[in-house]
């Protein structure tokens, strides 16, 4: 029985690893593709404060269609 736990506790920190890595990587991409398009101008933002005061950003994917 001891086995058991120690095997699936293995197995959840190695999970947990894993998950941490992938979206360690995928939030990386994420803001690399939003550079990129802020630079060539398909990705624009505007600031603004909501009803209770809190700061928000609302952003815009636009087409790169000419």
């Amino acid at each position: 029985m001891n086995e058991i736990l120690i095997i699936s506790s293995i197995w959840m920190v190695v999970g947990a690893l894993v998950m941490y890595w992938v979206d360690k990587r995928a939030y990386n991409e994420g803001l690399m593709d939003a550079i990129v398009m802020h630079n060539r101008g398909q990705l624009t933002y505007a600031v603004y404060e909501n009803e209770k005061g809190e700061r928000m950003i609302e952003m815009k994917v636009h087409s790169n269609e000419a």
